[in-house]
């Protein structure tokens, strides 16, 4: 038997199942702290957002959510990223689930959960963060 479904149908499947996988009530961001090995310095990178639950404990971290990159800061970078920006980057683990449901589908409906969740546009989605 074939089932049809419409792209409208699938798209509110995937944020409905965005909902319940992120409470965005309990989500926090932070501009994360990087070093630069020119200076010796640590500094708050405002080209950088880490979404998160709980308390903070970097991107490696189980609560850990996604990633955001503004256009910024792909401006000195490698021009393979450079038009890919502002950039979203989902932890492995989930975007694996998501593949296992929704195949590639997933990527647009995120894209919209996200930007009407917490007000940042988004250009890509990729995955790329592992616990």
């Amino acid at each position: 038997m074939k089932i049809i479904i419409s792209e409208s149908k699938l798209n509110s499947a995937i944020i409905q199942y965005l909902d319940e996988l992120y409470d965005v009530n309990d989500i926090h961001s932070t501009n994360p702290y990087m070093y630069d090995d020119d200076t010796g310095e640590e500094y708050e990178d405002g080209n950088i957002i880490d979404f998160y639950r709980g308390d903070y404990d970097g991107p490696y971290d189980s609560d850990f959510c996604f990633r955001y990159y503004t256009e910024e800061y792909f401006l000195d970078g490698s021009p393979k990223y450079r038009n890919r920006g502002p950039l979203l980057e989902v932890r492995d683990e989930v975007a694996e689930t998501l593949d296992g449901y929704f195949g590639d589908f997933w990527y647009e409906p995120f894209k919209k959960w996200f930007e009407s969740n917490f007000e940042l546009p988004v250009k890509t989605v990729k995955k790329g963060i592992s616990g």
